[in-house]
């Protein structure tokens, strides 16, 4: 990543949930709308960037690492109570450091796919990850923000812990620079980062319909993500 790239990924984290730690909840549909849209952006880029340009580059291991990446997720969510796709539960007066270290760490791996690799050997799927990296943390800031304005802390110590959260998709990226050092080796974190995205969208699609039934403002949201997508 470019340092603009950096600066930002980190800013945007930093305004969104600075802005919501200081202003009302954002309403309840509203979310699921912007979770929708999130969601549908998201499963957009990983069947039209990631999973391609992931078994192009070895097609041979590429697959097993989706599982991987979406057993992680699977595995995460039941640490975080499912923050990533929406969810979040308040806990009074402490802080939830299982939530944190588990959103951390997922913030950590989206970061892998975005390192310098990755933009010089494919710089229209590297501005599609950050894009959707970016779409993303939208829905995530704003609901951790909240969370963290219900379990009591001081605004100061939630606007450290958004400030470390912003930290670590670039800090994941740094890293993957040492880690995943050829153009084969991508296919790796791209495949992981694929797994965890496709159960994230996925989840929150079907957890955003009514009785097994999507709404027309809904199904207009998720249309536009797709379309989204496919314009990125």
């Amino acid at each position: 990543m470019n340092t603009i790239e950096y600066i930002v990924l980190i800013g945007a984290v930093i305004l969104i949930g600075s802005i919501f730690l200081y202003s009302k909840v954002l309403p309840a549909s509203a979310t699921k709308l912007l979770n929708a849209f999130s969601a549908a952006f998201l499963i957009g880029i990983c069947f039209t960037d990631i999973l391609p340009e992931s078994y192009e580059l070895n097609h041979s291991y590429a697959g097993i690492f989706v599982i991987v990446g979406f057993l992680t997720q699977l595995l995460l969510g039941v640490f975080s109570g499912g923050i990533e796709h929406g969810h979040a539960h308040p806990h009074k007066h402490e802080i939830p450091y299982a939530v944190l270290i588990s959103l951390g760490t997922h913030a950590f791996i989206e970061g892998w796919p975005l390192n310098a690799h990755t933009h010089l050997q494919n710089e229209e799927l590297h501005h599609a990850l950050v894009t959707g990296i970016l779409v993303h943390n939208v829905p995530i800031t704003i609901v951790l923000t909240n969370m963290l304005k219900h379990s009591g802390i001081k605004n100061s110590t939630i606007f450290l812990f958004l400030f470390g959260f912003s930290l670590l998709t670039p800090l994941g990226a740094v890293c993957a620079n040492l880690w995943f050092f050829t153009p084969e080796m991508l296919a790796i974190p791209l495949a992981i980062v694929a797994g965890i995205l496709l159960h994230i969208s996925t989840t929150i699609l079907f957890e955003a319909a009514d009785s097994h039934k999507f709404n027309l403002i809904k199904m207009l949201v998720i249309l536009v993500g797709l379309g989204c997508a496919l314009l990125i």
